[in-house]
């Protein structure tokens, strides 16, 4: 991916926490997200939220190997699924010619450098992504994607969120630690060690904030699983 960028915009191809640039643990991505995650009921569950149909046009913005690219594309008229990561995106080239699919656009590249080509996207879905960014750049970033939609299309952002009282931050992570390794076993516990020290999760009241800020109605939220909430949002 070139770099042709002002020096002062965040470099979103250094990865900061979880390198998923990295060949084997791009390969080992949905193996490990399966332990905890339904991508197809996932998708359904999206469609249905957004109210999104045969016709729609849909980006998938953070897609990594297109787990949730994927299911769209069987539901949708056109996915564009974007991901800065060239391994990832690798994945989705070979998941799309091993099914058929012929309805993805694929890309390289990140929420602060996509430029999108083609019809508004009547939906955008960005999930467990926006964590990528610092707060200043996420705000940056739901401004760059209320700009890309078309007028009344809707927004599913979903990522890992913190609501707890901040004072009570040490019980919350080392409960939910635990709870991982419960259900995904020790390397995504372990990941999520690695999330919670250098990675860029923020607060409930926050990511609401920006959101309204960038423009977005907030329709509803959700906690999809523990710290993990959704926002279903429209651009009126």
């Amino acid at each position: 991916m070139k770099n042709n960028h002002p020096a002062w915009l965040f470099d979103e191809s250094k990865q900061i926490g979880v390198d998923y640039t990295d060949n084997a643990i791009a390969t080992e991505y949905d193996k490990q997200h399966e332990g905890f995650r339904d991508f197809r009921k996932e998708a359904e569950s999206i469609f249905t939220d957004l109210n999104l149909s045969a016709d729609s046009i849909v980006l998938d913005i953070g897609c990594g190997t297109g787990g949730l690219s994927i299911h769209f594309a069987r539901m949708c008229k056109h996915v564009y699924s974007v991901d800065v990561s060239g391994e990832m995106i690798a994945v989705l080239k070979q998941k799309m010619q091993r099914d058929g699919i012929n309805n993805i656009t694929p890309v390289q590249s990140g929420f602060l450098t996509y430029d999108h080509q083609g019809d508004p996207p009547d939906a955008i879905i960005a999930s467990v992504t926006l964590h990528h960014l610092p707060d200043f750049w996420k705000q940056i970033a739901l401004c760059r994607l209320f700009d890309f939609l078309k007028p009344g299309g809707k927004l599913f952002l979903a990522d890992v969120v913190f609501d707890f009282a901040p004072q009570a931050y040490e019980e919350h992570i080392k409960s939910w630690l635990k709870r991982m390794e419960e259900i995904a076993g020790k390397s995504m516990a372990d990941e999520t060690v690695t999330h919670v020290r250098d990675e860029f999760s923020t607060w409930n009241w926050i990511i609401k904030g920006m959101l309204e800020r960038a423009g977005f109605t907030t329709e509803k939220s959700f906690e999809i699983m523990t710290h993990t909430h959704a926002y279903v949002c429209s651009k009126q």
